[in-house]
């Protein structure tokens, strides 16, 4: 539920229903939400995740600094784009965005907003970004590998020793980076958050987005005691070799972070990036009631920050240092330069899509998305609230508009 997200990466996925959120009493909607139903779509649905601190503990990723300006210079043409879909030929961009499939979409060139809207939220809503969470928790890593407090070559163990004896035992963190790991979790179906057997579905219950009530949870996951649940994950395959979607990964990412600098994971995110990007708001993580944080999915933010974020990237924004250049050329070069069947690079630090024009893809459940392209200076970020507990996939032309107009 929470992640799938390649596959929405690859075509831009967003969904949410027809009925805005706004419509029904907050009150009313907050007494309906359960650990059960909170993601299963609909008002209920984007209700919670633009209310996340009402429902789940969360910390705090604290802004600073002076706000990074994002002068609006809107260009009409680019709602007028036709967006390709077979059973609406001739549908705008403007006409799917508004007819309820996203809740906000942003486009950033140059660093200048030239597209925005808000069609079910506001604009300094906070809306939980879901697995996009994950390339903030990649990124915060990158840093502190360029600052040399963090060598990717080490094994798991040398950081969290308390998985010593497991299965993660002598996996570099370099595969567990680039979702490498071999470890079980794969979340390529909708079992992964269906079946209290998975072990995304028991990651999320130890994390508190799951019920714990299942006979066959480890004691660790109803605990809430995540270090001890990802100590009862197994090896599927060779670590190194084969890529597989498994939010695990990020959880030992998130858990090293903390580790090495001695200070929460919300705490690293505001310190190395948050904090020094110029974000307008404060941001949130969710953690469970012992602290561990939803590294894989949990953070909630403004549209704007996001694409503030993704701005980050682009040529507009590497000159503030948050993030150099050669920590993005290493994202984009770490596993080589040999481009796979669909022309992409291998993907590295838990993006979705890579390739050697640039483009840098971070998807998430129910429509969230960052798209960057680096040579054409274009950001677009999309929120979204899904319809249903397993909705359709509907494309979304990130790269139409990359290519169209910029």
């Amino acid at each position: 539920m929470r992640s799938r997200s390649l596959v929405v990466a690859l075509i831009a996925v967003a969904l949410c229903d027809n009925i805005r959120a706004e419509d029904a009493k907050p009150a009313s909607l907050r007494a309906q939400v359960t650990v059960e139903n909170w993601d299963k779509g609909g008002p209920l649905s984007r209700w919670v995740y633009t209310h996340m601190s009402e429902v789940f503990p969360v910390a705090v990723v604290r802004r600073g600094g002076t706000i990074v300006d994002l002068p609006q210079q809107l260009r009409p043409e680019i709602g007028a784009l036709k967006v390709s879909d077979k059973d609406q030929p001739d549908q705008t961009l403007d006409q799917f965005v508004n007819n309820g499939a996203v809740d906000g979409c942003i486009v950033l060139h140059a660093g200048k907003i030239v597209y925005e809207k808000y069609p079910t939220i506001k604009p300094n809503d906070s809306h939980l970004i879901f697995s996009v969470t994950k390339a903030f928790v990649s990124t915060a890593l990158a840093i502190l590998e360029d600052q040399g407090k963090i060598d990717l070559q080490k094994p798991v163990e040398n950081f969290l020793p308390e998985l010593k004896g497991s299965a993660w035992v002598g996996i570099r963190l370099r595969d567990v980076a680039d979702m490498r790991s071999g470890i079980e979790g794969d979340e390529s179906s909708s079992d992964a958050y269906r079946n209290p057997a998975h072990k995304e579905y028991q990651r999320e219950a130890t994390l508190g987005w799951e019920p714990r009530t299942a006979p066959n949870l480890p004691e660790a996951a109803r605990r809430g005691n995540l270090l001890g649940f990802l100590g009862t994950l197994k090896r599927e395959r060779k670590a190194g070799e084969t890529w597989t979607y498994t939010s695990s990964n990020t959880s030992v990412l998130g858990e090293v972070i903390s580790r090495v600098t001695g200070r929460s994971l919300a705490d690293n995110i505001s310190d190395l990036i948050w904090s020094r990007m110029g974000a307008e708001r404060d941001a949130l993580l969710v953690e469970n009631e012992r602290k561990f944080p939803e590294a894989g999915a949990g953070m909630s933010a403004m549209l704007r920050d996001v694409a503030r974020f993704g701005l980050r990237f682009t040529k507009s924004g590497e000159q503030s240092g948050v993030i150099s250049d050669r920590i993005a050329k290493r994202i984009f070069t770490s596993r080589g330069t040999a481009l796979d069947e669909r022309g992409m690079l291998p993907l590295t630090y838990q993006w979705d899509m890579l390739n050697e024009k640039g483009e840098m893809v971070k998807g998430g459940w129910a429509g969230q998305l960052l798209y960057i392209n680096r040579d054409k200076d274009v950001v677009v970020a999309y929120f979204g609230t899904n319809l249903v507990a397993d909705p359709k996939l509907e494309p979304l032309p990130c790269r139409m508009i990359a290519k169209t107009f910029f």
